[in-house]
């Protein structure tokens, strides 16, 4: 009986070290991007040594491949439930959609990183374009059921998931100019303080 009891205790244990890595490589790729999360940030963000993410994922690129495949899992699966219960359906995609540009969250923020990463990197851009595929036949589905006069459903999706897509990117954009259009003002602020600062200290002196 205590022998079952300190199996659960470590399997319980070794399950918790691997949700704190994913949440730190969630939450990095989210900040910092694919190409620039390293092993040693994970490691740090998650509480524990290097050793636990090669132990249990490997590789670095393992573990993050995970973590995108269940960000895209989850981003599909909340759209396919919209699918299938929402009254209108057409209307609650396209709010969902939007709500996701303006939210600006950690799902939105890695999708647009995967897709602008997928130029570089093979795996992520088959990746990145089984994901846009999904999301367009879903989205054409809809169109399909709920509306019979539209010519041609994948092409009416496919506009809009691209100005979803657009939409996020840009928005991304924006958001990093005016990230370091902060930090330069803030960087100048500074450095005229440290000049005020230094100047009262040489006249006082």
């Amino acid at each position: 009986m205590r022998l079952i009891t300190h199996k659960s205790k470590v399997r319980k244990k070794k399950m918790q070290v691997k949700d704190n890595i994913k949440q730190a490589t969630i939450e990095l790729l989210a900040e910092k991007g694919y190409a620039s999360v390293s092993t040693r940030d994970i490691a740090k963000r998650a509480d524990t040594a290097v050793g636990q993410l090669t132990y249990y994922y490997k590789t670095k690129d393992a573990l993050i491949l995970e973590v995108i495949d269940e960000i895209i899992e989850g981003f599909i699966s909340e759209l396919e439930e919209i699918s299938n219960t929402s009254n209108n359906r057409v209307e609650s995609m396209r709010e969902y959609l939007n709500k996701m540009i303006e939210k600006e969250n950690k799902t939105s923020r890695i999708i647009i990183d995967l897709i602008s990463q997928s130029l570089y990197s093979n795996i992520l851009s088959i990746k990145s374009k089984n994901m846009i595929d999904r999301i367009i036949n879903i989205f054409a589905k809809i169109l399909i059921e709920e509306n019979e006069n539209i010519v041609n459903p994948i092409n009416e999706a496919e506009n809009y998931v691209n100005y979803f897509l657009g939409a996020i990117i840009r928005k991304n954009i924006s958001n990093n100019a005016l990230e370091k259009e902060n930090y330069a003002f803030n960087l100048v602020k500074g450095n005229k303080i440290k000049q005020k600062s230094l100047s009262a200290k040489v006249a006082y002196n």
